[in-house]
């Protein structure tokens, strides 16, 4: 149902569209990935229009429409983010797609004072608004949310939509795709021991594959790629600590220890003591769990196994508060090591975890750059 007639319209400046340009094309030099996940999450915590206008200003150059359906005004941005124009607008009321609800969308034309976008999710043409506003075609144009269940935030160095908590997928709702391009990147480690350098660099080389097997995005993987490099300090000490030796050598006496006779199929194996191989990656890689206390193997096995856990830990997330897409590595943990009753009671305290901060620690000593 439409809403009121009321219109008021600005200056009406025109301007040529400016093709958006990704921020990894504009920086020159290697960016480390710390520091844009530091920055990412500092605009990602803001409310939705501070951080399109945050991600215009450091991300990209092009000027943009936010409408606001709850104000019923439709407002035409600069590059820089100053005011060109703005109109009061009559729009449907709804976030869902087939309400021309909230998301981004790209100009696409008016006939008769009727604005038509095109969604990001499917390119689906869509009446989302009407007033007198000229918009150059191929415009960006962004939807405020009418509840606080959807969100933008920046995600793989774009402008993404999607629930506010985490990510999952919602189809009523014009939700940005997954993206899974793959960015180049360069792994780094400080020490200088043959086993973590040679984990480290399987976690670079393996990514355009792992991330394809385990349909991961760029940012994910790489928050991935510490939390799996990080686990190696608590569980083993990044394989030197004496009770995993000696379970490595003598695997039958802990199967007797636990009770499972001489049956060894239970016990953990490797550095980052993985209970379970993934399926997919036995498959593809012919990995076995007396395999893993090679750095090659377990890094991938790792890897693919916290990939499993974050994706449950989605699905809990509603359980606990505190857990939002930007603080899913401090809770996944939780999940790695079976205390997903936790999560569950909304009791899991990352900051006072000894494990967790050891796993923070250990990932300051690693350097992801793109």
């Amino acid at each position: 149902m439409l809403l009121s007639q009321g219109m008021k319209t600005g200056k009406l400046v025109l301007l040529s569209f400016v093709s958006v340009i990704a921020f990894s094309s504009m920086a020159m030099a290697a960016e480390n990935f710390r520091a844009y996940v530091q920055q990412r999450n500092e605009i990602n915590s803001q409310d939705d229009l501070s951080v399109i206008q945050a991600y215009h200003r450091k991300f990209t150059l092009a000027p943009y429409v936010v409408v606001d359906k709850k104000q019923k005004l439709a407002t035409y941005f600069g590059e820089q983010g100053q005011t060109l124009a703005s109109a009061d607008i009559r729009t449907y009321s709804g976030d869902e797609l087939e309400r021309g609800g909230s998301g981004i969308y790209t100009y696409a034309g008016t006939r008769n004072s009727l604005h038509y976008l095109k969604a990001e999710k499917d390119q689906s043409l869509h009446t989302v608004f009407q007033g007198s506003m000229q918009i150059p075609a191929g415009t960006r144009v962004y939807v405020l949310p009418e509840t606080d269940a959807h969100h933008f935030r920046i995600r793989n160095h774009q402008l993404t939509f999607n629930a506010a908590r985490v990510l999952r997928n919602r189809p009523d709702f014009n939700y940005s795709p997954a993206n899974y391009e793959v960015r180049k990147s360069t792994f780094r480690v400080d020490f200088t021991d043959a086993f973590t350098n040679n984990y480290v660099l399987t976690l670079q080389r393996e990514k355009p594959t792992l991330m394809k097997l385990l349909k991961l995005e760029n940012d994910e993987y790489n928050m991935l790629a510490e939390f799996a490099f990080g686990v190696l300090a608590p569980e083993t000490e990044y394989g030197q600590n004496f009770k995993y030796r000696l379970k490595q050598t003598a695997p039958v006496i802990v199967s007797l220890l636990k009770g499972n006779g001489l049956d060894t199929s239970a016990n953990s194996r490797g550095p980052t003591q993985i209970k379970r191989i993934p399926d997919v990656v036995v498959e593809h890689y012919k990995i076995e769990k007396h395999q893993l206390k090679r750095p090659h193997n377990a890094a991938i096995a790792t890897l693919a196994f916290a990939a499993e856990q974050i994706k449950e830990l989605r699905n809990l997330a509603h359980y606990h508060e505190p857990i939002s897409e930007e603080t899913l590595q401090d809770y996944l943990y939780y999940l790695y090591n079976g205390r997903r009753g936790e999560i569950r009671k909304g009791t899991a305290t990352p900051d006072r975890n000894i494990a967790i901060r050891k796993i923070r620690e250990a990932i300051t000593h690693l350097t992801i750059e793109e």
